[in-house]
């Protein structure tokens, strides 16, 4: 039989501690005690990133552009008709416009760089830049037959829009509203292809037949007070002048005579030869005066059309240097916008 000292330190050693497995144990807690406060940190990280993007998507005048979508950047096309493009100096595309233009033209940025007009089947229509909120303004088909004819232009300050419509030119609101007439043509005379100025005087051309090709030899350029008024007569010869354009500061007017490229002030003197290539069309002025782009015919047609193929060159007004770049456009009603000193607007072929 076991003595009583004996039964008393078998149990003491059963029961005694082991400091090591204690240690282990103990470390074992603090490090899972420690995961989980890290991973509860990382879930209120989250959590208020969360909830500060919602909250600042959600503040008034905060930039909401998605990634995706109408709102951000257009791929280049890269197969002709290439479209609405913004060109650098480089003959690059810059920018793509959204959206299937085939057919359309005269497109005319807005003052402030958000919209633009254009005409197609007689009609005027606006759409942003980035494709969105198409509009149809002008609610009445054009009856214009002829070249050179359909144009838009918009206001100085980008509240209004001045077109051609039956044979006289109108001006509305940039929203479609309050279209009218600011000439009013008599007998067979018509007047098309508006032009806005910086002080607020139109130019046009007039004729008594719009629809011989380059313009009759009767056809003029004129110039009328935006809220209509007197017409002023500004050319006098016996070859055709169409398609004016005014300088940024309103000082002169470029346009086409009888092929070639002039340049007058805007009285109508000094009438002067800048370029003589015999076919500058759809004349447009760098913002800073110095140079003029236009569309030069190729004498070569597109093939499935046979649309005339035209080339986007400039010249610089103080050398007669021209340049020509590797972009082109179907006939002159898709001329050239000089949007700033950098960038010309286009709808291009290739």
């Amino acid at each position: 039989m076991l003595e009583l000292r004996e039964v008393f330190e078998m149990v003491t050693k059963q029961t005694e501690p082991d400091l090591d497995s204690w240690k282990q144990q103990e470390d074992k807690q603090r490090r899972s005690s420690r995961n989980r406060k890290i991973g509860a940190i990382a879930v209120a990280v989250a959590a208020v990133v969360v909830v500060g993007i919602f909250a600042l998507a959600s503040r008034p005048g905060t930039n909401r552009t998605p990634l995706t979508g109408p709102s951000s950047p257009a791929p280049m096309n890269t197969t002709p008709p290439l479209g609405v493009q913004f060109v650098g100096l480089d003959g690059k595309a810059v920018r793509q416009v959204p959206g299937d233009h085939v057919g359309d033209d005269s497109f005319q940025l807005s003052p402030d760089g958000s919209t633009l007009a254009y005409t197609s089947g007689g009609y005027v229509y606006t759409v942003n830049v980035d494709g969105t909120n198409g509009q149809t303004l002008s609610q009445i088909g054009n009856t214009n037959e002829g070249d050179a004819t359909g144009h838009v232009s918009w206001s100085p300050d980008g509240s209004q829009i001045a077109y051609s419509y039956d044979a006289n030119i109108w001006i509305m609101n940039a929203d479609g509203s309050n279209q009218h007439p600011i000439t009013h043509a008599r007998g067979a005379m018509g007047y098309y292809y508006p032009s806005w100025s910086a002080d607020g005087s139109i130019a046009m051309w007039g004729a008594t037949d719009a629809g011989q090709d380059g313009g009759p030899a009767d056809s003029e350029i004129f110039t009328v007070p935006a809220a209509g008024g007197k017409v002023t007569r500004l050319t006098h010869n016996d070859v055709s002048n169409i398609e004016p354009a005014w300088s940024s500061d309103g000082t002169r007017i470029a346009y086409w005579n009888g092929g070639d490229l002039y340049v007058m002030r805007a009285d109508g003197s000094n009438q002067h030869l800048l370029l003589s290539e015999g076919g500058s069309w759809a004349p447009a002025w760098s913002p800073d005066g110095k140079q003029i782009a236009f569309t030069f015919y190729t004498g070569r047609h597109e093939p499935s059309t046979g649309s005339p193929l035209m080339q986007l060159q400039t010249v610089e007004l103080s050398t007669g240097d021209v340049t020509k770049f590797d972009v082109h456009s179907l006939t002159d009603g898709n001329g050239p916008q000089w949007v700033s000193d950098g960038e010309i607007l286009i709808n291009r072929y290739n």
